[in-house]
């Protein structure tokens, strides 16, 4: 072109976007940077801001997307609608930088679906469920268009984590109320979503009632039922999907491996993971490797189980393929490759609890309980912490909440209540055990409370 003008290199540079180009979007960028001391000079718009954001977004580049951010703000364009979405975008992806999409959003004089989308999908990544529907909410209120099917599906992957059914119930009726049923991607979350929640049932009603077959909601049902140990329905899914003429990907694999991990299956599993790369051009990767680890852990296969780690390419093996075995070892007693598992684990990731507490565990099984106490005292000094356990109950009557408890929480504005009422049914428990008439016991505790 003689003469390229603004909606030419934003043209060019939302294409390389769109098809995933984004090194060659950047570079785009820049020429119609330098390029505006010459003939060919053309200042960005608020489309062409858009567009190299949200490349940045798709590679997490939260500090170019920062320097892009105070460009746009600096020739006005950044309240604009499109250029907000994508910042909003950029910064809700971006690990600890919820904030930051919070306040663009927030200074957003026009918000659309997309933008309400973008900051549902946010909080629900970061699994702040009661905040993602009270945004949800919010939206509903402003009198928003319709909710997309991203909308729903964040929202979906939230009552997904949280096991919260009722709540996906309904937005399973909103989405027949908006016509999405049948979109692949809401399908895919029902799915999920059901079979998280523990409702194969309903999840199977999903996967029945679809018009097109596609391979997100076929692996979503392989993955529940290998989730809920139901082996040989999660294989016989995998057969069928092969046989209507859908290509298998790595998250379908990983479902069939740990169906064959449930199930015992060694040998089939050993010949999934071959057919991976043989048969559908899929290199394994440290997570469908760590599944055939953890089967041959179970099935007391160790040696086999460390000369497959071996085997992996050395950037693959991390803590986690290594704390497999070593929960394997920890099971069978296996105190030596326990130890090599150990220090690998320990090497791979310093600071990980995992190789710490399935190696106290394999102490204990031994009997070996200053060697146990010592690995605890070692994650003390290093300052390693293990994972809090936590779980979730809905509470409430028409009005209902979902209260999360975390392992020796004090956050709770009821704690002290809560606590008091855990140790009326410990002693309750204490007075079942040597009360000689349990039969007068209800009246007891009443009498109490």
């Amino acid at each position: 072109m003689g003469s390229r003008d603004v909606a030419a290199w934003t043209t060019v540079i939302s294409s390389y976007v769109q098809t995933g180009r984004t090194r060659e979007a950047i570079q785009a960028f820049v020429a119609m940077l330098c390029g505006e001391a010459s003939s060919n000079s053309a200042s960005p718009n608020e489309y062409t801001f858009a567009a190299i954001i949200a490349a940045c977004a798709d590679i997490s580049c939260v500090h170019l997307g920062e320097q892009l951010h105070a460009q746009a703000a600096q020739r006005g364009f950044a309240s604009a609608r499109s250029v907000a979405n994508s910042l909003v975008t950029l910064y809700a992806r971006a690990a600890g930088r919820l904030s930051a999409a919070d306040a663009v959003f927030r200074e957003s004089a026009a918000k659309d679906v997309v933008s309400w989308s973008a900051i549902i999908s946010g909080y629900a990544q970061e699994g702040l469920a009661e905040e993602a529907f009270s945004l949800f909410t919010e939206m509903r209120r402003h009198h928003c268009p319709r909710p997309n099917e991203f909308t729903l599906a964040s929202l979906l992957s939230v009552c997904a984590n949280a096991a919260i059914l009722d709540a996906g119930r309904q937005l399973h009726a909103l989405a027949l109320a908006a016509g999405l049923k049948n979109h692949a991607m809401i399908r895919s979350a029902l799915i999920g979503m059901y079979g998280k929640s523990g409702s194969m049932s309903d999840a199977d009603a999903v996967f029945s009632n679809r018009t097109k077959d596609d391979v997100v909601s076929w692996t979503a049902m392989i993955v529940g039922h290998a989730e809920h140990g139901q082996s040989k329905r999660a294989l016989q899914l995998f057969e069928e999907m092969c046989r209507v003429g859908l290509k298998p990907d790595h998250v379908a694999f990983i479902g069939v491996l740990s169906a064959c991990c449930h199930a015992g299956e060694v040998e089939l599993g050993f010949r999934y993971l071959s057919a991976m790369s043989k048969r559908y051009g899929l290199e394994p990767a440290k997570e469908h490797y760590g599944c055939v680890v953890d089967l041959l852990g179970r099935a007391g296969r160790i040696d086999e189980a460390e000369e497959l780690i071996g085997r992996m390419p050395a950037d693959e093996r991390d803590g986690v393929v290594w704390t497999s075995l070593l929960r394997a070892c920890a099971a069978r007693g296996e105190e030596e490759t326990g130890k090599k598992a150990s220090e690998m684990a320990m090497e791979a990731e310093p600071w990980g609890a995992g190789a710490h507490v399935a190696m106290a565990n394999l102490f204990a099984s031994k009997g070996q309980w200053r060697e146990a106490a010592h690995e605890r005292h070692m994650m003390k000094q290093k300052g390693v912490v293990k994972g809090v356990g936590w779980s979730s109950i809905t509470v409430g009557g028409t009005d209902r909440g979902v209260g999360v408890f975390a392992a020796g929480d004090r956050t709770h504005p009821k704690d002290s209540v809560i606590y008091e009422m855990l140790e009326l049914i410990y002693f309750g428990v204490g007075l079942a055990r040597h009360a000689p008439d349990q039969m007068d016991l209800a009246s007891e505790l009443e009498l109490m409370v």
